[in-house]
């Protein structure tokens, strides 16, 4: 198998990154409220506690990866 090796500078990186956690982050907004047993099996508002932290915790990422407008587009608060 060969190997390819490429350079990617930190903006690009950073770009990656700040999409997936916006991806998983819209993901787990759609499982709130849905009763998708996502965290919790069998008890819907134990698992929407659940999500939030994990909801709220994402924003911290993704506020530390993105740039202001990136954030007032999500809607999210910029600092």
């Amino acid at each position: 198998m060969e190997k390819i090796t490429i350079d990617l500078d930190y903006e690009v990186i950073d770009e990656i990154v700040q999409g997936q956690l916006v991806r998983s982050w819209e993901s787990l907004k759609d499982d709130l409220g849905a009763g998708h047993n996502v965290f919790v099996w069998g008890d819907p508002e134990a698992d929407d506690v659940e999500i939030q932290k994990h909801l709220d915790a994402f924003e911290l990422l993704i506020a530390w990866y993105s740039t202001p407008d990136q954030l007032r587009e999500l809607g999210l608060k910029v600092d």
